[in-house]
């Protein structure tokens, strides 16, 4: 966490107030779209099992209507006259005469003629009713049409006990049943009592056979799911209608491993399962056949619609996202781009461009800190202005001051060397010493100028060393290695003297044996380097740093002519220029003078 807070106290302002934004609308997203998802669950869901309740309403119905149909065709057929007449016949004959006497006129031509005509109206394919088996009264099943009649007898027999003396069709349920042309198939069966209407004896019984596929095609056109399963069961959970052939006459339980709880309800609904297992099952109660219709659905298939929900919230949500992506950056790009203005602007200011101004016009509090922020700049540079022009001011006092210093100082003891040349009867010298003096001050003058040639710096220099040279010649010797080339650049006036100055008395002249100092000139590219060496006693590196550092204490005077001449060529040329000391104690002091290569012509 707190690796997480320091990258993020690191990242700028734009992308704190990106991140953040994309981070809320993410966030805001993703709940929205988690509460979309377990409300549109909750709807299918709950949806599902009204439409599996509603089907298995229909279903019921249309079941309903298919028993009660094939029971009204068995009511029809036991009523029809010709088929009652047959058997009331057949029933006379078989009180007054012998078996085998009545068995031929079963066979009778006309009789089967008769039989089939009144059963053909109520069988395929003009009913949904299969075949139809007709037992006599003297417990023959007369074969009239698909049935096989052995196999009937086999199932319902053929004694008395086969006719049922109830008045209502009986149901019976799911088996297996022998079809004359097309073999085996699951069948249920409709049986009806044939009582003489106008004697009320029973003369007969009519049985219905109606295939399960019958059965099964209604639930198969109610389906909604296409996983989905409907079974039907009987009283002790078997299964006797299916999609799934292989099904049938199987506990329920045992073929599909899920539990129906008894329940007194007619309709029940329930989850079973984990996971992609997971089933919604639905029941209802068939009455009063004491059947029931069971609608198994795989969770899956139920969500199918919650996938689709969930694409369409993934679509909706990347465009969401990006157009909240547009909308943040340029929303953040708008509130950081005058801070960033503003900061690069301090950052210009701050490599020395103080001009410059941050140029964003707004009402807001970023346009009101960038008036403050300009005021605040026009102040300082005008502080600066008049910062410049005291070191300026004070400059030109140190230099003045210096010049003073110098001129009545060196006047003084050339003055003096003079006569004690005079004095020692070596009139040349002195002569000689009195026109370096006069040519020293001549330039010194140089008609009020402060900036000359280094031509004239040159031999202003060299005119004190040579007077120098007469005073201190068991001290010193030097050499003056200067290129013509820039023998015409500017230099303000008194630059060289004070350094040299410096190294005669600091250097030289503490040096217990003679020293050399030496003066050269060179030009590097757009600079002019002039560099005064001597191999006296050196300066210490902390004298070293101290030489040219400004100081408030007037009374320290170490250094004096060498600060005011580094401070006064920065002052008149900018901070690149100036004085650089390199010394070792005992060895060498190299002082550098660094200068714009500005010719001047000279006069």
């Amino acid at each position: 966490m707190k690796g997480y807070k320091q990258y993020f106290n690191g990242l700028s302002i734009k992308n704190k107030i990106f991140s953040t934004n994309i981070l809320i609308i993410i966030l805001s997203i993703s709940i929205i779209a988690l509460f979309a998802n377990i409300v549109s669950q909750k709807a299918i869901i709950e949806k599902a099992v009204k439409n599996s309740s509603r089907e298995l309403v229909l279903i019921d119905n249309n079941l309903q209507t298919l028993i009660t149909t094939v029971e009204d065709y068995s009511k029809i057929l036991a009523t029809d006259y010709r088929l009652q007449n047959e058997l009331y016949n057949d029933f006379l004959e078989n009180n007054n005469l012998s078996t085998s006497h009545y068995v031929g006129g079963l066979d009778n031509l006309s009789m089967k003629k008769t039989l089939s005509e009144v059963i053909s109206n109520i069988v395929e394919p003009n009913t949904n009713i299969k075949a139809v088996s007709v037992l006599t009264s003297n417990h023959q099943w007369v074969d009239v049409g698909f049935a096989d009649n052995e196999f009937a007898s086999r199932i319902f027999g053929s004694g008395p006990e086969a006719i049922d003396h109830s008045f209502q069709p009986v149901l019976t349920g799911l088996m297996k049943f022998k079809f004359r042309y097309e073999g085996d198939d699951n069948v249920f069966a409709v049986s009806k009592t044939v009582i003489h209407k106008d004697t009320g004896k029973t003369v007969g019984l009519v049985v219905l056979y109606v295939k399960e596929t019958v059965i099964a095609s209604i639930y198969e056109r109610k389906m909604n799911y296409k996983g989905g399963n409907f079974y039907i069961l009987d009283s002790n959970g078997k299964i006797i209608s299916s999609q799934n052939k292989a099904n049938l006459y199987r506990d329920f339980k045992e073929a599909t491993s899920i539990s129906i709880p008894n329940s007194t309800q007619v309709e029940t609904g329930f989850f079973q399962g984990n996971g992609s297992e997971k089933v919604l099952v639905s029941t209802h109660r068939l009455e009063p056949l004491e059947w029931s219709i069971v609608s198994v659905i795989p969770i899956d298939e139920i969500t199918v619609e919650r996938k689709e929900i969930n694409k369409l919230i993934i679509w909706i949500g990347s465009l969401c996202l990006l157009l909240a992506f547009i909308v943040s950056y340029l929303l953040s790009r708008s509130i950081t781009r005058p801070i960033f203005q503003l900061s690069r602007t301090m950052r210009d200011i701050r490599t020395g461009h103080l001009t410059v101004r941050s140029s964003y016009q707004s009402s807001d509090e970023i346009g009101y800190l960038n008036d403050v922020f300009n005021n605040l700049m026009d102040r300082i540079e005008e502080l600066v202005a008049e910062n410049v022009e005291e070191q300026k001011t004070k400059a030109e006092i140190e230099f003045k001051l210096l010049q003073t210093q110098v001129q009545p100082h060196f006047l003084y003891n050339t003055l003096e060397t003079i006569i004690s040349l005079i004095k020692l009867n070596m009139k040349t010298e002195a002569i000689t010493a009195a026109k370096y003096m006069a040519n020293f001050y001549k330039i010194s003058l140089s008609k009020g100028n402060d900036i000359i040639t280094l031509r004239e710096e040159m031999q202003l220099s060299e005119s004190y060393l040579e007077i120098q040279q007469l005073r201190y010649v068991e001290y010193m010797e030097y050499t003056m290695d200067i290129d013509e080339e820039i023998m015409s650049c500017s230099i303000s006036k008194l630059t060289l003297q004070p350094i040299v100055e410096n190294a005669i008395y600091h250097g030289l002249k503490r040096k217990m044996e003679k020293g050399l100092l030496r003066i050269t000139g060179r030009r590097l590219g757009d600079e002019v380097r002039i560099e005064i060496y001597d191999n006296g006693v050196g300066i210490e590196e902390s004298q070293i740093k101290g030489l040219l550092r400004e100081v408030s204490d007037s009374s320290e005077r170490t250094g004096f002519g060498v600060r005011s001449v580094h401070n006064r060529i920065r002052m008149l040329y900018g901070d690149r220029y100036g004085l650089e000391v390199e010394s070792e104690v005992g060895l060498y002091t190299r002082v550098t003078i660094r200068l714009p290569f500005k010719p001047m012509r000279e006069v």
